[in-house]
């Protein structure tokens, strides 16, 4: 039997196929799902440009008729400025945008989670509240100025978990100088930030 050459042109034979999780990606954006997952940075700013995308597209489109937008979190927290920045852009929507804690949504991940506009949890997931922390250096005046803005951010947080949850003052001035992991079952029951917890997977797809 005679063997026969595959030739495979010069430009193809350095391709790669995209990676599972880059395929997943672009299949959860058809659907408007983004997974906000491991630690908040800059680019996170990324997804923030998805929800001006968005509402750029529904503009006109009455809201109760568009295609809710899907955080779906899993992260330990990270950068204030940026979950500042994205809170800011999750609240001003005009398109729906729904938060699911797929297990867990700690400091910057649970407040951004909080300003979503309709909150799911699934039964095992956790929260954590804190007031975070803050690395200083500089002369006298720079790290004086820092721990005032530092001060400022953390009374404007506070205000914001008092607005998005049913946490009342007491409680919250007791418990936002530890770590607070709050379940998904507290949070449905007690403290109203969640929504419905997810009993079904129809709820997520």
């Amino acid at each position: 039997m005679q063997d026969f050459a595959i030739a495979i042109p010069s430009s193809l034979e350095n391709m790669q196929l995209p990676s599972p999780e880059l395929i997943a990606f672009y299949k959860n954006l058809e659907n408007r799902t983004l997974w906000l997952e491991g630690e908040v940075n800059d680019y996170f700013l990324e997804y923030g440009r998805y929800i001006i995308q968005w509402n750029r597209e529904d503009k006109g489109i009455p809201v109760n008729e568009r295609q809710p937008i899907k955080l779906m979190f899993f992260s330990p927290g990270g950068d204030l400025d940026v979950n500042n920045a994205i809170i800011d852009l999750i609240e001003m929507s005009k398109t729906p945008v729904y938060g699911y804690n797929m297990g867990v949504a700690q400091s910057a991940g649970c407040f951004m989670y909080m300003a979503c506009h309709k909150r799911f949890a699934m039964p095992n997931a956790t929260f954590l509240l804190h007031q975070g922390s803050s690395a200083l250096q500089g002369n006298y005046n720079e790290v004086v100025a820092t721990v005032i803005e530092y001060q400022r951010q953390v009374e404007k947080l506070e205000e914001f978990v008092k607005k998005h949850s049913g946490i009342d003052e007491e409680t919250l001035a007791e418990n936002i100088g530890t770590e607070w992991f709050v379940t998904a079952q507290d949070a449905f029951e007690l403290y109203h930030f969640v929504d419905e917890i997810i009993t079904d997977i129809d709820m997520v797809v």
